[in-house]
């Protein structure tokens, strides 16, 4: 289960997983309000259940003693791989998130064009 508190994170995770949290969260509230959304359901789900506890557990599997090893062949610390990560989640659901939000979005265009084209005149009468 993804937590913010949870203790083996560095600090500069913890901002990036709530934000995670977040997104997971509203996917999920639309998917319940929808009905639908199936193959993005199945996505967020294996995210939040199987890809971000991974990652996280990986990182905390290495001794801190032995992190600077991941510096020394990625040229990066393991945190900040941990980050970037991280970072491709967050990024994945945006992308999630605006592909519905255009889905409504449309939705929205489709009916203001109907509504103008009934209704479109000032003069109601016209």
């Amino acid at each position: 289960m993804l937590s913010v508190d949870d203790p083996r994170l560095p600090s500069a995770s913890k901002g990036r997983v709530a934000r995670l949290i977040t997104l997971i969260s509203d996917l999920e509230a639309r998917r319940d309000a929808d009905g639908g959304l199936a193959s993005t359901h199945a996505e967020v789900r294996q995210m939040r259940d199987v890809h971000a506890p991974r990652l996280i557990a990986s990182y905390a599997e290495i001794p801190k003693e032995h992190r600077a090893e991941i510096f020394r062949s990625t040229g990066q610390s393991a945190s900040y791989n941990l980050n970037a990560g991280l970072d491709r989640m967050i990024l994945r659901l945006e992308h999630l998130s605006r592909s519905l939000a255009q889905d409504d979005i449309d939705g929205f265009a489709d009916n203001l064009r109907f509504i103008e084209q009934r209704y479109g005149r000032d003069d109601p009468l016209a």
